[in-house]
């Protein structure tokens, strides 16, 4: 089975970036020495007969945004292809954030991480928990649950106006969770796109979006403290 790879909304230029393939995750980065903030980007789920999700345009394309950001890019490859993997992904994504902050190109206190999608389930213990290093938790277009949230880290949620209904519902009451706690979310809109709109939308309303959402990760990971 073949799946389609659609252009990704934005072209990063990728002269000068270092990419690196590794057992289960790739790495994007610009040269330079010293260690830096670093991303990583959780998927949802993805037919196991399908190319991985790390080899499609889109994540190769986010890869190389943070890396033309000075971060330092994370593009896993998750054993998620079904709700019923949600366990087995949620504990590989862990063991790969560790190894992520233990590389010592990582800046290991300043990590934000990233889900699209479906990813939205694997990182409920990031919204119940608050870990000093993790300076950003960024979700887009986001299938989520109901796990608990608390304050602590800012969240950058990126919003489309074109969502199917059960997972608008579950983002309206994420956001009405949130605001009950008084945790940091910033809603980055997107009126006219569709889930996943950053590969589907060819828009400059689309790459706003893109650009608004990497920029507020950046801003919040460039911080000292």
């Amino acid at each position: 089975m073949t799946f389609p790879d659609p252009p990704f909304v934005l072209d990063p230029p990728s002269d000068g970036i270092h990419y690196e393939r590794r057992d289960r995750h790739d790495v994007y980065r610009t040269a330079g020495d010293g260690p830096r903030p670093a991303v990583v980007f959780v998927h949802g789920p993805w037919p196991a007969e399908a190319p991985p999700l790390r080899d499609s345009q889109i994540y190769r394309g986010y890869g190389r945004l943070v890396a033309n950001a000075g971060l330092l890019a994370v593009v896993p490859a998750l054993p998620f292809h079904a709700p019923t993997d949600v366990p087995a992904a949620e504990a590989a994504l862990a063991e790969i954030v560790d190894a992520v902050r233990a590389d010592p190109a990582v800046d290991a206190d300043r990590v934000a991480i990233w889900a699209f999608s479906g990813g939205g389930w694997l990182i409920g213990r990031w919204l119940s928990g608050s870990p000093e290093w993790l300076r950003c938790l960024a979700l887009t277009y986001p299938a989520l649950r109901d796990d608990p949230v608390v304050p602590g880290r800012p969240i950058v949620l990126t919003r489309v106006g074109l969502e199917r209904q059960e997972l608008q519902t579950k983002v309206d009451d994420f956001l009405a969770r949130a605001k009950d706690v008084g945790a940091d979310v910033q809603v980055i809109d997107v009126p006219d796109g569709h889930h996943g709109f950053d590969a589907l939308d060819h828009t400059d309303q689309s790459r706003d979006a893109v650009r608004a959402a990497m920029a507020a990760v950046a801003e919040k990971l460039m911080r000292r403290s």
